[in-house]
């Protein structure tokens, strides 16, 4: 089933300067195939032609990249996202062909005693449905040369092989896309990566909440002496590096006892997250800036610790509102910002959406029917077959028609373009900055029947001018902050496109 449609920053490596430990790590894994390879050819050389040919353009990568601290374009992040999934689907080929050839090489599930009969028909189901998947859900956006005949050879020859177990199962689904499809944001995810993606920050300063037994499942730790996992209560089960929890002294193991002046308890994981991020507040009103959690430590001791809530604040007549992402929440903290900071005087704002890398594609889009009237067109998305779907629509009033500006950069990608491009295009915001990241492909994660998923590209989206600003991105209208008149001026020749051309 559909799980959960368009979070499709999952698998967007975020690389505003590659390091030279990812170039190490590209490096490492071309030296353990080039290193397995030569021994596979000497021990059985026939198995050994079962092993694909990788692109060159992986080796040539770690070359020419030059300065690792240098800035990456897109289309060198997805050059270098692409080598690294040839690399993986490689070294699963060694690894599939080695348990094949050698006598007494076992896996881990059949060393722990899995049936094998269910075991590999449950494989040869998994394989199946993910080429059923890709078949039916797949958009080649960038047309790199997908064909359904060559994907279901793929599946055929896959199915050929002698799959014992999940494992199994998951390295040749690897090795088909890797081989079908050239899209670096459509790939296969384990059990354990999907049950990641199903879990996500509510609480807006770094925190995964969760009950006594998701605790000891998750991080595989034990809980304090005198607690049991069958126990009521909130849990710290993990949090963000350098997120305004872990700065404030919440760590891993910590008891929830309260928020503010209130108790937890009867309280859910998700209850509680919600009134850390302030989501309890009234509509028309701001969380507090500064949110005190009352915890226990894993030594019994108590602690008050005060932890600061992402700023919203308002500098002179201007409303600043900074969106890091675009979570479920977004349409609605905005709102709630943009309410606040009018009652305290703003009569412009500044949306900043540097370095927000997206989220939820939806949100993008509702956070800019925030600021358009009725009838403006917000995005145009295309389908299989390049067909073009009805564009969604602004509906009602605007929150408001002050005047606003967009703060972008290079690291502004996919829901944030769409926020930006939406806009910008209906004349009602300048964008100030650099080029935005280019991302504008749609995917979906779709759960498969053992726990593990797919993140399929099945479509790409335009601004209402009908841009495609898949790989070119968003130029800004301005690099620096510019005057009003200047800012005017730009917006009074401005042209909304008109509804035949949406």
């Amino acid at each position: 089933m559909c799980y959960a449609a368009s979070r499709e920053e999952a698998f967007l490596y975020s690389i505003p300067g590659l390091s030279l430990l990812t170039y190490q790590l590209v490096a490492l894994g071309l030296s353990l195939v080039l290193t397995l390879s030569p021994a596979l050819c000497a021990f059985n050389p026939a198995a050994a032609q079962q092993l694909p040919v990788m692109d060159c353009a992986a080796a040539t990568l770690i070359r020419s990249a030059g300065n690792p601290d240098a800035e990456v374009s897109v289309q060198l992040e997805e050059s270098l996202m692409q080598a690294l999934r040839q690399i993986e689907a490689t070294i699963d080929s060694v690894v599939t062909v080695l348990s094949n050839s050698i006598p007494g090489f076992v896996t881990a599930s059949s060393v722990a005693g899995a049936q094998p009969d269910v075991e590999a028909e449950s494989a040869v189901n998994l394989v199946q449905e993910v080429y059923e998947l890709v078949a039916d859900n797949y958009l080649d956006a960038r047309s790199g040369g997908f064909d359904p005949q060559r994907w279901e050879q793929l599946k055929d020859q896959a199915l050929q092989q002698p799959l014992r177990d999940s494992p199994a199962a998951y390295r040749v689904i690897r090795e088909m896309l890797a081989k079908g499809t050239s899209d670096p944001y459509t790939r296969f995810i384990t059990p354990e990566e999907f049950e990641s993606m199903r879990k996500y920050d509510v609480t807006g300063v770094g925190l995964h909440l969760g009950t006594a037994e998701e605790f000891v499942r998750k991080t595989g730790l034990q809980l304090p002496l005198g607690h049991d996992e069958s126990e009521e209560g909130i849990w710290v089960v993990g949090m963000i590096l350098g997120s305004p929890a872990q700065t404030a002294g919440v760590e891993q193991g910590d008891q929830l006892l309260g928020i503010d002046e209130m108790q937890v308890d009867g309280q859910s994981p998700f209850q509680a997250a919600s009134a850390i991020s302030g989501g309890d507040a009234e509509p028309d009103t701001i969380p507090e800036p500064t949110v005190r959690l009352q915890v226990r430590k894993r030594n019994g001791s108590e602690k008050a610790l005060a932890v600061n809530r992402p700023v919203k604040k308002i500098t002179s007549p201007v409303g600043v509102i900074r969106l890091s992402g675009f979570n479920a929440r977004a349409q609605q903290d905005v709102a709630q910002a943009v309410k606040a900071l009018t009652r305290q005087g703003a009569s412009e704002f500044t949306l900043d959406v540097r370095d927000n890398r997206g989220g939820l594609y939806q949100e993008g889009a509702e956070v800019a029917k925030l600021f358009l009237e009725d009838g403006a067109t917000v995005v145009v998305t295309e389908g299989r077959g390049h067909v073009r779907n009805k564009p969604l629509l602004a509906h009602g009033p605007a929150l408001t028609r002050a005047p606003l500006t967009v703060l972008i950069n290079q690291q502004s990608a996919s829901a944030s373009e769409i926020f930006a491009g939406a806009v910008r295009d209906n004349c009602r915001a300048i964008l100030v900055g650099k080029r935005t990241f280019g991302k504008g492909l749609i995917q979906s994660v779709y759960e498969l029947s053992d726990g593990s998923g797919m993140v399929i590209t099945n479509g790409k989206y335009l601004t209402p001018a009908l841009t495609d600003i898949d790989r070119e991105g968003i130029a800004p209208d301005f690099k620096q902050q510019p005057s009003p008149e200047a800012a005017a001026s730009r917006l009074n020749a401005c042209l909304v496109p008109t509804k035949a051309s949406a």
